[in-house]
């Protein structure tokens, strides 16, 4: 089994409004974009929309599909529990599913 290191981020939540953000577009696309901040836009004071990375967008898609699909899910359990294959253990059984298929 692998162990993987837990990398924690701390997100900086700023809410401006739509005026500043439209001021100063540029530095804080350069700022979500290295610093992986998230930006909520205002419009007369009611929140409207988010800004985010590209990279945090992509990290939420992946997330939300591992979410949504059961069979990933149960897997996850599983690895959580302990219940994993070692390599020798997966090779054994792609040799046996390989001769089936010859």
């Amino acid at each position: 089994m692998h162990t993987h290191d837990l990398v924690t981020r701390i997100l900086v939540m700023k809410t401006l409004p739509l005026a500043d953000v439209k001021a100063h577009l540029s530095a804080l696309l350069n700022e979500v974009d290295a610093q992986h901040d998230q930006i909520t836009v205002t419009r007369n004071g009611t929140p409207t929309a988010v800004v985010i990375s590209v990279d945090e967008w992509e990290s939420l898609q992946e997330t939300i599909a591992v979410l949504s699909d059961d069979q990933a899910m149960a897997d996850l359990r599983e690895a959580a529990q302990g219940e994993t294959f070692g390599t020798d253990d997966v090779l054994a059984a792609f040799a046996v599913r390989k001769s089936r298929t010859a």
